[in-house]
């Protein structure tokens, strides 16, 4: 996935308002994403376009990290 940004990362952080960090692409949302993961799994990731329209969701996100975990075996 390519798509220029900014695209944002938001997520709850037990505040009232989500937190939001920008990036330049979709790629380097989905690597701090993917680095991040064990943290914001819980937090309702979503990743928005630049005009805050929703790109994928946290169920999106989760199966995207299962899909990227090794299995155990």
């Amino acid at each position: 996935m390519s798509l220029q940004g900014p695209v944002y990362l938001r997520w709850r952080a037990g505040r009232p308002l989500p937190e939001e960090a920008r990036f330049e692409t979709l790629d380097a949302a989905l690597d701090a994403v993917e680095a991040r993961w064990d943290e914001l799994q819980h937090q309702a990731p979503q990743l928005l376009d630049a005009r805050r329209i929703l790109l994928l969701s946290t169920a999106e996100l989760a199966a995207m990290a299962e899909e990227e975990a090794p299995s155990g075996g």
